[in-house]
């Protein structure tokens, strides 16, 4: 990648251009949203703020929250890319946040966890397209920010981030189905959502879905040395197993599956620093 971007860096793959923005940058580039396009990589313009969340919808990139980054203060604004401008088709979320995530499914849009004005928060808010409404949903089971997703099927997987100052190696899961539901219909039950597997066997993986199976990718060990190791998720022994390396080590980098089945991983962190390397991998997952 021409920029050095690590920590917060998300990627997203939209049709067969690859999208990596959202993170921590060498010099003033936070606010930095790249595309990779024919071998070709492109600077859109900036977003109006930092350390945003990052997903599509309808085959345009979303960005939302995210921090102003003269005085951090946190927006609850959604923004769209549409004809090489941002838009903000949609209302802003109640709740105003930076470093948290976000998914798309069926017509909604969910975003977890990151961080207010006060900390890092543990809401969860759901926005319905069709209606335009922002709902909030059941609470995360505690407060994480600067945490990455990937879905498999109708299952959100959380991972790793910050657990208030402290790195955690903890995986959240659930159903969006129900997720959703519950907060459309603002039942109030004692139901438990959200659901934890076993920790991931190191801090700053990167989440990856291949198919059915959940890998983690990268990270670091305890005494945070940088690792190139893959891991993968086996739910029949509740533990996780290595399954390979990166050509580059690296933690809190992104990872994303190309329309060609390979997956792009890029950015991170080695040892602390910023890096912009760029590994493609054929990943098979039985």
């Amino acid at each position: 990648m021409p920029i050095k971007m690590g920590t917060l860096v998300q990627s997203l793959v939209i049709r067969d251009t690859v999208y990596v923005a959202g993170g921590f940058t060498v010099g003033d580039h936070d606010r930095t949203v790249m595309k990779l396009e024919q071998d070709q990589w492109t600077e859109v313009p900036e977003y109006i703020a930092q350390f945003f969340a990052m997903t599509s919808l309808a085959n345009r990139l979303v960005l939302v929250g995210g921090c102003n980054p003269r005085n951090t203060k946190s927006t609850n604004q959604l923004a769209m890319f549409e004809s090489w401008e941002w838009t903000h088709p949609y209302p802003p979320m109640n709740i105003a946040r930076s470093s948290s995530t976000a998914v798309s499914f069926n017509n909604h849009i969910i975003v977890a966890g990151g961080r207010d004005d006060e900390g890092p928060t543990s809401s969860v808010e759901v926005l319905d397209v069709a209606s335009r409404k922002w709902y909030i949903a059941q609470s995360l089971p505690n407060p994480r920010t600067g945490l990455k997703s990937t879905l498999i099927g109708n299952t959100l997987y959380l991972m790793g981030g910050y657990n208030t100052e402290w790195p955690t190696k903890t995986v959240n899961h659930v159903d969006l189905n129900e997720l959703i539901a519950k907060a459309v219909s603002n039942l109030d039950t004692p139901t438990t959502l959200w659901q934890t597997i076993e920790d991931t066997p190191l801090v700053f993986s990167a989440p990856l879905s291949i198919g059915r199976s959940l890998l983690a990718v990268g990270g670091a060990d305890d005494g945070l040395i940088t690792s190139s190791s893959i891991h993968l998720y086996q739910p029949d022994t509740r533990r996780w197993v290595k399954v390979g390396d990166l050509p580059t080590a690296r933690d809190r980098c992104t990872c994303s599956v190309l329309p060609s089945g390979e997956v792009i991983v890029a950015g991170g962190t080695d040892e602390n620093r910023f890096i912009n390397a760029v590994d493609f991998l054929s990943l098979f997952v039985s």
